[in-house]
């Protein structure tokens, strides 16, 4: 995982803490790739 998508994960976990919801989050990420949310989901546990 590169430094970049271990900092989103970051970023993606507090939001979820927060209450927003995992794809809802994703879905503002648009240049991720599919294999890429595919990580996030993984490190997250989703």
């Amino acid at each position: 995982m590169t430094m970049a998508l271990s900092l989103l994960c970051r970023v993606v976990r507090r939001r979820v803490a927060r209450g927003e919801d995992l794809e809802t989050v994703l879905a503002d990420y648009s240049r991720l790739t599919e294999a890429e949310k595919v990580q996030v989901r993984a490190a997250l546990g989703a």
